[in-house]
C-alpha cells in the first residue's frame, strides 16, 4: 500500500512554510510565503491554503491526496485546535485548526510549534528517539516542548510546556510576556540583544557587530551575522552567547532533575548556526545544576538534527499520529 501524504504548516510571525511528505517524513515538496500578521487572522489562512496548494504543486499531487495537514503555531494551542495567544501574530482565542480545515477541505490539526517541533525530533530525528525527550529552541524566543513516551505533554489544560517563561531570575529583565526574569529574557535573540545594547550603547565596548547589521539593528542580529562575529572573536558577541548558553544550561538541567529524560535536544537558530562552539557551555551548566547527578548521566543533550523544517516536519508527524 503506497505511504499516506501529509501536509506540515510551520506558521510564523514573519513566514509560513509547508512541506508536503509521505509518512517515512520524505520531503516531497515546499511552499513559502511571507505571513503578513498585520493583515488579520482571516488573511493569514487564506496565505497558508495558498501555501499548502503551492507545496503541493511543487510535489505534483493534488490536494486532495492529502491524508491530513498539522500546523505549528506559535501560541498555546488547545485539543480543539484554538490558538489562545499569539502574541507576535495579534491572536486571541482564534479557532486555528478549524478554519484551516474549511478553507482546505481537509483534517486538520494544531499544536504549538515547539511542541511540534519537539515531537518532530522524537518521532523523525536521527537518530529515533525513546523514552522522554525534552526541546529548547533558542530564535527569537525560547520555546520549549516535552514528549514523554510518545505524547506531547501538555497538563491538565493543555498549555504546559511554555518552558520560556520559566523564572530563572527573580526580578530579573523585563519579558515580552510582562514578567521579569524569563528564561526567554536570557537565552534568546531577544536576551542577546539586551546584552548587546548594554556592552555597545551604554558601556561603549568595541564590537564589529554595528557594522555586520542590516535594517532590524541590534534587536534581531541574524544567526548568521552572530556566527561570523563569533568567528572573528568579537568579544562583546563571544560575552553574551556565552552567558545565554549558561542559561539555557541551567534550564536543561532543572528540567532534568525534574523529567529525567532521556534526551534534551537543542534547536532554534542560534543553536542552528553556532551549536558546536555552545553545547559543550551548555552541558557543563546543565551538569552543575541537574541532581542528583546521575540524572544528568542518564540523559543526552544533543543538538537538534531536523534544522528548519523541525515545525513543519513535527506538524506532519503530528497529524500522522492524530490518524493512527
Amino acid at each position: 500500500m503506497a505511504s499516506r501524504l501529509f501536509a506540515g504548516v510551520d506558521i510564523g510571525g514573519t513566514k509560513i512554510s509547508v512541506v508536503i511528505a509521505n509518512e517515512e517524513g520524505n520531503v516531497l515538496g515546499r511552499g513559502r510565503r511571507k505571513s503578513r500578521p498585520e493583515r488579520g487572522f482571516s488573511a493569514v489562512m487564506e496565505r497558508t491554503s495558498e501555501t499548502v496548494d503551492e507545496a503541493c504543486a511543487d510535489a505534483g499531487v493534488p490536494r486532495t491526496d492529502l491524508a491530513a495537514v498539522g500546523i505549528g503555531a506559535p501560541s498555546p494551542i488547545l485539543p480543539d485546535g484554538t490558538a489562545v495567544s499569539a502574541v507576535n501574530m495579534g491572536w486571541e482565542n482564534v479557532p486555528l485548526a478549524q478554519t484551516l480545515s474549511q478553507l482546505l477541505g481537509l483534517p486538520t490539526f494544531a499544536e504549538n510549534d515547539c511542541n511540534v517541533g519537539t515531537f518532530g525530533e522524537y518521532a523523525l530525528g536521527t537518530p529515533r528517539r525513546r523514552g522522554t525527550l525534552v526541546g529548547l529552541f533558542m530564535g527569537t524566543g525560547l520555546g520549549g516542548g516535552m514528549v514523554l513516551e510518545g505524547a506531547i505533554l501538555r497538563g491538565d489544560n493543555a498549555l504546559a510546556g511554555e518552558i520560556g517563561h520559566m523564572t530563572v531570575v527573580p526580578d530579573g529583565r523585563p519579558c515580552v510576556c510582562g514578567k521579569r526574569g524569563c528564561l526567554e529574557a536570557y537565552a534568546s535573540k531577544t536576551g542577546l540583544a539586551y546584552e548587546f545594547k548594554q556592552a555597545i550603547l551604554l558601556e561603549r565596548k568595541q564590537s564589529i557587530l554595528p557594522s555586520l547589521i542590516d535594517e532590524a539593528g541590534l534587536d534581531n542580529v541574524k544567526s548568521s551575522i552572530l556566527r561570523r562575529a563569533w568567528d572573528e572573536k568579537d568579544e562583546v558577541t563571544r560575552v553574551a552567547l556565552k552567558r545565554a548558553a549558561r542559561y539555557l544550561g541551567i534550564a536543561a538541567g532543572n528540567l532534568i532533575t525534574l523529567l529525567a529524560p532521556t534526551t534534551v535536544v537543542l534547536g532554534g537558530g542560534v543553536m542552528e548556526a553556532l551549536g558546536d562552539e555552545l553545547l559543550p557551555l551548555v552541558r557543563d551548566a546543565a551538569q552543575e545544576h541537574a541532581f542528583p547527578p546521575a540524572s544528568y548521566r542518564a540523559a543526552s543533550i544533543e543538538l537538534a538534527s531536523l534544522g528548519d523544517d523541525a515545525v513543519a516536519l513535527g506538524a506532519m508527524a503530528y497529524a500522522r499520529a492524530q490518524l493512527a
